[in-house]
């Protein structure tokens, strides 16, 4: 039986490989190899020499130069988890043209240096803003950089990144992106380190959004100013430790179930019909992205109007609505409040809705709907 190769005779044989690819001007088969050393640098990349790695890198960046896309976009998320990969390879990925291809590394690499982030945070595309916007710690060299020359998403996707650290520079473009977007506005001024200022110029703004959006969907109607303080108080009711300890199996069996996503309102539907009112709400506070106090709240109030708007904001059904208000008033109480529901149901967009409940959630520190309008 022949004795296996050693892995020092399977690299120089691959490298020998690659080199002839290389001069025959195979670019497919340059791409296959390429795919192939990916796979080779993960579990030999840490034993080669120190002395032989620059050539082995140099061999690598040229054929990075000359292979297609997909076989790019493999090897950048083969070389993103390395602690120290090839470094001019890794630079040269992370520059890339494609930010499908650069991606990987702007959001794990550890080994690209702080004046290559620069540099991309500067001249590269919105998407490679935003896939560096993600990194798990970011100097404020570069979240000004990326605050300045970025739009919006990126700002909020800093914003909703605990590695990212600002400058008081950052911190006043971040106040500029607010003006123009409610995703920016709602997590800034949820900041700690905000000046309480900038916190009461944000809140006014948000404030503002949301009055604006009820008198558009309420055609002028001032009740938008007292479904604001409505809103405002039924969530700031305090829920009792013996009322929030029935819900403790439904909220972890929500947290584990839909933990990639929230539910669906058909399974708040079907909670709602078999009667489970725990997993119902925990699954509004899930899809909502409220804290189940507040939700449990609206559900508790004698007034529907905190209820309808959260599920409004999720874009529910009326069934559903009309569902829960006869499980918590009963059908003769539910029909005594179900003309008002239903009027705000059908006459609140999900938009207003959404920008009520953020409003309230706001003065309890929350950020509620979080993934929805981040424009």
């Amino acid at each position: 039986m022949t004795a296996p190769l050693s892995p020092r005779v399977q690299l120089d044989a691959f490298i020998a490989r690659i080199e002839q690819a290389v001069r025959d001007g195979d670019r497919a088969l340059q791409s296959q190899l390429v795919l192939q050393s990916a796979d080779l640098l993960t579990r030999r990349w840490s034993r080669l020499p120190v002395a032989e790695k620059p050539a082995f890198d140099a061999l690598l960046l040229g054929l990075c130069g000359q292979i297609d896309a997909i076989a790019r976009e493999a090897f950048s998320e083969r070389l993103a988890d390395l602690r120290l990969g090839p470094p001019r390879t890794t630079r040269a990925l992370a520059q890339d043209a494609s930010a499908s291809i650069a991606a990987p590394l702007l959001k794990r690499c550890v080994s690209l240096p702080l004046d290559c982030l620069s540099a991309i945070a500067a001249q590269g595309s919105e998407a490679h803003r935003f896939a560096l916007a993600s990194r798990a710690e970011l100097a404020a060299t570069v979240t000004d950089i990326l605050v300045r020359r970025g739009g919006g998403a990126v700002a909020a996707r800093l914003l909703d990144n605990p590695g990212a650290r600002f400058s008081e520079i950052g911190l006043a473009g971040l106040m500029e992106h607010a003006r123009e977007s409610e995703a920016v506005t709602l997590r800034l001024v949820l900041r700690p380190d905000l000046t309480p200022t900038h916190r009461s110029a944000l809140r006014a703004l948000t404030r503002t959004r949301a009055l604006a959006e009820l008198r558009f969907d309420l055609d002028g109607d001032d009740a938008g100013e007292t479904l604001i303080a409505t809103v405002t108080e039924i969530l700031a009711q305090p829920v009792s430790e013996p009322r929030l300890s029935r819900f403790g199996a439904s909220e972890a069996f929500v947290r584990q179930r839909f933990a990639a996503a929230p539910p669906e309102m058909g399974h708040l539907q079907r909670w709602a019909v078999l009667r489970r009112i725990e997993d119902v709400l925990a699954g509004l506070a899930r899809a909502a992205g409220l804290p189940l106090p507040l939700t449990v709240a609206a559900f508790d109030a004698a007034d529907p109007s905190a209820l309808t708007a959260i599920l409004r904001g999720l874009e529910s059904p009326w069934t559903l609505l009309k569902t829960l208000l006869i499980l918590r008033h009963g059908i003769d109480g539910a029909a005594a409040i179900s003309g008002r529901a239903y009027a705000y149901h059908r006459r609140l967009g999900a938009l207003a809705a959404r920008r009520l409940i953020r409003l309230a959630a706001l003065d309890r520190g929350h950020l509620a709907f979080p993934d929805a309008d981040r424009a």
